[in-house]
């Protein structure tokens, strides 16, 4: 079913976008923009309801906002598979 796969295919653009984001990569760049512009639609509504985290005594904020895209995610993909 494309449903599916279209739905894989972006919950592995939100993983690549978490992983990149640990190493502070250049906003410049063409595939940073294309990954923000791919997924931030869907990850700033989490992200009101959810704020980033601030880590104490660092300039550290973790954001949850993936994780909590690809749990409903990972269900939807289960839900679709029946």
């Amino acid at each position: 079913m494309i449903l599916i796969q279209i739905l894989r295919i972006y919950l592995i653009l939100i993983i690549v976008r978490a992983v990149m984001s640990w190493f502070n990569p250049d906003p410049a760049s063409p595939l940073v923009r294309l990954l923000t512009w791919l997924t931030e639609p869907v990850l700033l509504p989490f992200r009101r309801i959810i704020p980033p985290i601030p880590v104490p005594k660092t300039n550290v904020r973790i954001d949850l906002a993936p994780v909590f895209v690809l749990l409903i995610g990972g269900w939807l993909l289960t839900k679709l598979r029946y």
